[in-house]
Parts: C-alpha cells; sequence; structure tokens
C-alpha cells in the first residue's frame, strides 16, 4: 500500500481530484490532500471542503511519509500560482531526489517543470505552459498521456478527460504493474486555412451589415489591417 502527498489548487477541478482519489483509494493506497488553504471548492459547483494542512506545512523531512506526490489543476490562477512556488518546487526536488513517483495533470503540468529535464511530458498546450516546459528542457509530448519511468517515474496527461487513465498508471506504477494505457502519436498534421475572408464570405458579411468593409492599409508597411 502506497501513500500519495495530493497538492490541489484550492479552486480545484473536482473531476481531477474526485477521479484521482476515488481510484486510488479503491485499490488500497492512501493519500493526504494538501492546498494554498484548509478550505477549498470546487471550481464549478464552489461545494466546499475542508482539509487538515496546507502545502506550507508539509516539511521538506516529511517526504518520507509518502511514495509520491500529485498535482491536480483546477482555477488557472490557483493553479498556475504553484509554478513558481519555492516551497512546491523545493518539495518536488526532494521526491525527485528520492525517485519518487511525480505527476501532475492539466495546467498543473508546468508545476513540474524544474524536475523534468529530458523527461516526456504530456501538457495542456497553452503557449506559457510550453514556454515553461520548454525552459526547464522537458520532452515535450504530442500524445494525452505519458509515462516516464526515469527517477522514479513522472506520469502527465493533457486533460481531465483523461482523468481515469491517468489516475490508474499511477497506481499501477506504485504497484509495480507494466503500463496500461498507452498512446502514439498519429502522425496527422492539420492543413489549416487562410485567416483572411473569402470574398463570398466578405459579401455576405456587406449585405447583412448593409455596407461595405473598408479594408485599411498600414502606412509604414502597405499591408492591409483587419
Amino acid at each position: 500500500m502506497a501513500n500519495l502527498l495530493v497538492i490541489c489548487a484550492k479552486r480545484f477541478n473536482g473531476h481531477e481530484l474526485f477521479t484521482l482519489l476515488g481510484i486510488v483509494q479503491k485499490r488500497g493506497h492512501t493519500f493526504e490532500v494538501v492546498s494554498q488553504d484548509t478550505l477549498i471548492k470546487n471550481e464549478l459547483t464552489l461545494q466546499p471542503n475542508t482539509i487538515a494542512r496546507k502545502v506550507w506545512d508539509v516539511s521538506l523531512t516529511e517526504t518520507d511519509k509518502f511514495d509520491a506526490v500529485v498535482v491536480v489543476s483546477g482555477n488557472m490562477s490557483d493553479t498556475e500560482a504553484y509554478w513558481k512556488d519555492d516551497h512546491v518546487i523545493k518539495l518536488l526536488q526532494t521526491f525527485r531526489e528520492e525517485d519518487k513517483l511525480c505527476a501532475a495533470i492539466c495546467c498543473s503540468v508546468p508545476t513540474l517543470a524544474p524536475i523534468c529535464a529530458g523527461v516526456k511530458v504530456s501538457f495542456f498546450p497553452l503557449m506559457r505552459s510550453r514556454d515553461r516546459l520548454r525552459k526547464y528542457k522537458a520532452d515535450l509530448q504530442t500524445t494525452s498521456l505519458s509515462v516516464d519511468k526515469q527517477y522514479g517515474g513522472t506520469i502527465t496527461a493533457e486533460n481531465q478527460m483523461m482523468s481515469w487513465m491517468w489516475a490508474e498508471e499511477i497506481c499501477n506504477h506504485l504497484e509495480g504493474k507494466p503500463q496500461q494505457h498507452v498512446f502514439h502519436d498519429s502522425g496527422f498534421v492539420p492543413k489549416g486555412s487562410e485567416r483572411r475572408m473569402t470574398g463570398p464570405i466578405r459579401d455576405a458579411i456587406d449585405e447583412a451589415r448593409g455596407y461595405s468593409m473598408i479594408l485599411q492599409k498600414d502606412k509604414l508597411t502597405g499591408k492591409k489591417l483587419k
């Protein structure tokens, strides 16, 4: 039986958190949830829950009580606050030094950035998430779930739709079982299309407005302005 330290946003993603805790408990493991406050809420329903400690109450000498650290996302402001939190980073580095599993999902994945050099990670594709992960030389993946077994293990997922499989892989790793959910890049590259409107679309808009759109040009570059 493993014991997990679960760090969540104070306005947490309920699907991610409760799916994780339910599977962890069902598989016979235990956990402690910590956050930025002892009163936390589901970011959608605002249903309150109380927990015993804040994340800053967990000392660096307590990591021996846990077998893994897992970071769950939620409200973007609360989630992003962990990215550069000195205490959270030190906790993650201590878990890494002890070769223990580190996991995160969705917009909480960049929280792991300082311990992910050369580590495969899946993440929600915000530009600032990508930039932070690249800064620390993480191996960015295009698949929705990644399991990297280096340094005690790192398990990351792109979004809340992966919560179930992500939680199962966390348990599989802790139980010494093989990876169950394996994803591969399809190689598909969207062709995209020109961003400017075609003639028929512009004519339809002009007709609806009752007057013609006038495209202006930048005096310096000569390029058309939107």
